[in-house]
């Protein structure tokens, strides 16, 4: 895994965080290439949504009310 690009996309998500939170309430955020892929209410549903449409490149997802509550820096291959 790229420890560069991890930091780009945790940096990406807190710039985007307020926005987020405004727009989308308390979700899931999907972040790739330093953008909002995607939100989701429950975990299983972003795991899933990565699962099936970012299996060619590393995504982080991390929820919007607590910081410390995130999921590892997921990079699914075949």
């Amino acid at each position: 895994m790229n420890t560069v690009s991890l930091e780009r996309e945790i940096r990406a998500y807190e710039s985007m965080l307020p926005e987020i939170k405004r727009e989308y309430g308390s979700v899931w955020a999907v972040i790739s290439h330093e953008k909002l892929v995607s939100t989701f209410k429950a975990f299983s549903d972003a795991a899933r949504f990565v699962n099936a449409n970012c299996r060619d490149h590393q995504v982080l997802i991390r929820h919007t009310d607590q910081h410390n509550e995130t999921a590892p820096f997921v990079e699914i291959s075949n």
